[in-house]
């Protein structure tokens, strides 16, 4: 009876350290994490504090900086795993050109190249998240919102070069969101990031082509960030399985 409770209280012992272990561990990740994201916390403030008037070079600097430093992070991320795994490299190509993206889209005569830069981040995106699974429901789903989208809401807006840049782009942006959608089910960071990153980019057209949106720099700019963090902080447990692995 003695050398049976023994056991059991051993056993107990062990699952009480494995699993403190764990939470420690995962509380001690988190920290880090955050840390590394405050030059793109700060930046984020900073750009909605001031929302400085556009077109002009301080708003465009003001605006660039939280990619930039994402794209940090990522970098940083990598380099305390000691592994700059195609993932991440990937993600960091396509955050460079959303920086060029953000860039552009302050001149309005820049608008098709900002296009053009943000087009080159999803296919970044689509490569890094992978073609499997196919998942032919979710894409199909994507398809069909966003065609609904383009011909009923934006379509009577677009007239010259945009009618078919608006719908290229477009086919972009929802196969990027459908490649985030079929990645397994414990990465929800994509998943989440490349649906805010699809209501930022509606809201960009609904402005630009249609009519202006109330507090649409709000709208747009907190959606945005919001979809390239979810998207960058992803990098993290990629990094990680890849050292256990």
């Amino acid at each position: 009876m003695r050398l049976w409770l023994g056991k059991e209280t051993d056993t107990w012992g062990f699952f009480f350290n494995r699993n403190f272990f764990l939470w420690f561990s995962e509380h001690i990740v988190t920290r880090s994490l955050l840390f590394k994201l405050i030059p793109f916390l700060v930046s984020c403030i900073l750009y909605f504090v001031l929302l400085l008037p556009e077109p002009s070079v301080q708003s465009t600097i003001v605006k660039c900086l939280p990619t930039l430093s994402l794209a940090y992070f990522v970098v940083i991320q990598s380099y305390s795993t000691e592994l700059w795994i195609p993932y991440a490299r990937r993600i960091f190509q396509g955050l460079l050109l959303s920086a060029v993206g953000d860039l552009c889209l302050v001149w309005p005569k820049l608008f098709v190249l900002g296009m053009a830069a943000f087009a080159g981040c999803h296919v970044f995106y689509i490569s890094a998240f992978g073609l499997r699974p196919f998942r032919l429901l979710i894409l199909l789903l994507l398809v069909g919102l966003g065609a609904a989208i383009y011909i009923y809401l934006l379509l009577p807006c677009l007239t010259g070069l945009y009618v078919w840049a608006v719908a290229i782009y477009g086919g972009l942006l929802c196969a990027m969101a459908w490649r985030a959608l079929s990645r397994p089910a414990h990465r929800p960071s994509t998943s989440v990031g490349s649906l805010l990153f699809l209501v930022s980019d509606i809201f960009v057209a609904l402005d630009k082509f249609c009519s202006s949106l109330p507090h649409a720099r709000v709208l747009i700019m907190s959606t945005y960030y919001s979809a390239q963090a979810l998207i960058a902080v992803s990098v993290a447990p990629q990094n990680n399985h890849w050292k256990r692995s």
